[in-house]
């Protein structure tokens, strides 16, 4: 049961700094990789702004990613960790693994992106780090006593998600000049006006259609 336990709390945390490259894929409307982790781009819509890539850079960052996720000890690592029956020091091993991975990457950004962009990034992903620890240590007791309970574990992932975003968010901006959030809310709002006028028309139609 304790193995089990920390099996969960890791997928818990695991999922709070998925990869910008996996993050990527997910999002169909995606331009292009991301430089940030998905949990900061979740709580802060609209991060990816603060940092502009020609297309070079992008197809360098790619490739650079995809190297990444496709080496033999990432892959290795990733597989161990969503293995339940791993043991617990595998799963550390294979956390340290991909750090260490990650890291390397981080390094390689300096020459694609520029050291200025590339400090930024590392403070803003920094962040995320940051909060999973504090969110790791404020829940694991708890999460602990509702392992039994399938509704208290959920509610408790949703807390720990919704905290994870105000946190993140606060941290973020506060690294942020006002030049840079007011480029992140133009990006967060690009688009919804649209969105909202095709949905307005599609409901205008259908109104019509019952009414006919």
């Amino acid at each position: 049961m304790k193995a089990m336990f920390s099996f969960l709390m890791v997928l818990v945390l695991v999922g709070l700094s998925s990869s910008p490259l996996l993050a990527q894929k997910k999002g169909k409307r995606a331009k292009g990789p991301s430089l940030f982790s998905a949990q900061a781009k979740k709580a802060v819509p609209g991060i990816d702004a603060v940092v502009s890539l020609s297309d070079e850079q992008k197809a360098k960052y790619a490739e650079a990613q995809k190297a990444m996720v496709a080496s033999e000890a990432y892959a290795a690592a990733t597989k161990t960790i969503k293995n339940k029956d791993a043991s617990k020091e595998d799963r550390k091993a294979a956390q340290t693994a991909i750090k260490t991975a990650k890291a390397g990457l981080a390094d390689k950004l300096n020459g694609i992106i520029g050291a200025d962009n590339a400090t930024l990034v590392k403070k803003v992903n920094a962040v995320v780090a940051s909060a999973q620890k504090d969110l790791r240590s404020e829940y694991k007791d708890k999460l602990k006593e509702a392992r039994k309970d399938k509704e208290a574990t959920a509610a408790l992932r949703k807390e720990i998600t919704a905290k994870a975003a105000s946190s993140i968010s606060e941290k973020v901006n506060a690294l942020l000049s006002d030049a840079q959030k007011e480029a992140i809310k133009k990006a967060s709002t690009k688009g919804k006006g649209k969105g909202k006028k095709k949905r307005e028309k599609k409901g205008k139609k259908k109104e019509e259609a019952d009414n006919s």
